[in-house]
């Protein structure tokens, strides 16, 4: 059962995906999550404290999600481009798409920047990482390379509805960056 801290989060990531930024409010926070005036308040005094928490959950969803399986063989460049592919097809699944259009909602936002580029440094580092322990000779440059190529498929097929993540296709320009 979550914690009302995180039924609170979750519903700041509905109200943010399906509203935008100008209606995260702690009024339409605590509708959305059918708890009584003051709640989302109580859990967040200000907009930036909500903000801060909806980026923390965001990012906690997400890597439950991209960890839930096996990890990919770092040695092996199609099995982790595949790896990345799948995970961006995974966020742009009906089940994931709502937090995908909350973190593109966030990223356009000057208050929330700091949190989401902490994030995106987090993501840049396990990739590099990732790469380097596959022995890529250049590890920092093709993993921003490979997340900004993500990161606009992900993009795309979020605002997009007729465009779906094709991984073969995705992973074979994954692995042009890789090679």
């Amino acid at each position: 059962m979550p914690t009302r801290p995180e039924l609170v989060a979750d519903a700041a990531v509905t109200v943010l995906a399906r509203d935008g930024l100008r209606s995260l409010t702690h009024r339409a926070v605590d509708a959305e999550a059918a708890l009584p005036a003051g709640s989302t308040s109580n859990c967040f005094r200000s907009r930036t404290a909500l903000l801060e928490a909806v980026v923390d959950r965001l990012e906690e969803l997400d890597r439950a999600a991209i960890t839930a399986g096996p990890p990919p063989d770092p040695t092996s460049m199609p099995a982790l481009a595949a790896y990345l592919s799948g995970n961006v097809r995974l966020m742009t699944s009906r089940r994931h798409v709502r937090t995908t259009r909350a973190r593109l909602v966030l990223l356009l936002d000057e208050t929330a920047g700091p949190a989401m580029e902490e994030g995106h440094r987090r993501f840049l580092g396990m990739l590099e990482a990732m790469l380097a322990q596959g022995g890529h000779p250049t590890p920092g440059p093709t993993a921003r390379a490979v997340s900004d190529l993500l990161d606009g498929a992900l993009m795309h097929a979020a605002s997009v509805r007729s465009r779906t993540i094709d991984v073969a296709e995705l992973s074979a320009a994954v692995e042009r960056l890789l090679a």
